[in-house]
């Protein structure tokens, strides 16, 4: 146990150096020996946790999935988060990480290391839809099977329009909070539309 901490704590130091490089420069032109000087440790214990720098960006972004949808769920379970279609809350807990590592965020776009990104954004938005789901059809005989399908489909909706976002420059791009009135508008009310249709097709 105290071996697996310090692992963790080793990869952690070496995503916040490597967090700290992609914030003055793209993804593709770092490399290892600045991560490890930047931190104080050598190759070898970079090649010890990580095969390579995008090895430690996937890993870096399944460590920031699994701490998004803890704090989403802590919402949800403490009524931060409602019953209904609250997307506005769940989006914006997203967009917050977004602006928080904007810079990092540019320097992985353009890498083939954004497909890490991508499960990132909707890993985090399948969870926290996921519960919500649950809620909405506590009191409904809905199917396992069409609860993770319409979570599932949301995700993916959601997490392409963040991406299509991400990648809009210039004038062209809405802000984010335009974007996220433009979502909440068009997504409120159709999760609990469709799970009280899906009950009714069972009765």
């Amino acid at each position: 146990m105290a071996s697996q901490r310090s692992g963790d704590k080793t990869k952690l130091m070496l995503a916040e150096s490597l967090r700290n490089l992609m914030r003055k420069k793209p993804l593709d032109k770092i490399k290892i020996h600045e991560i490890v000087d930047a931190c104080g440790v050598n190759r070898q214990t970079f090649y010890y946790h990580f095969q390579d720098i995008y090895a430690l960006v996937e890993w870096m972004y399944q460590h920031d999935a699994v701490e998004l949808i803890e704090r989403n769920n802590k919402a949800i379970l403490q009524g931060e988060i409602g019953t209904r279609d609250d997307w506005e809350s769940i989006i914006e807990a997203l967009f917050k990480y977004i602006e928080e590592h904007r810079n990092e965020i540019l320097s992985v776009i353009n890498s083939r290391a954004m497909v890490y990104f991508s499960n990132f954004v909707y890993e985090g938005l399948k969870s926290s839809i996921r519960r919500i789901v649950d809620l909405q059809s506590k009191n409904l005989d809905v199917d396992e099977y069409y609860k993770n399908f319409i979570s599932n489909f949301y995700a993916i909706a959601l997490g392409g329009m963040v991406q299509s976002w991400l990648e809009t420059s210039g004038t062209a791009r809405m802000s984010s909070q335009e974007l996220i009135h433009m979502l909440n508008l068009t997504v409120t009310g159709n999760i609990e539309a469709a799970l009280i249709r899906a009950a009714n097709e069972k009765k």
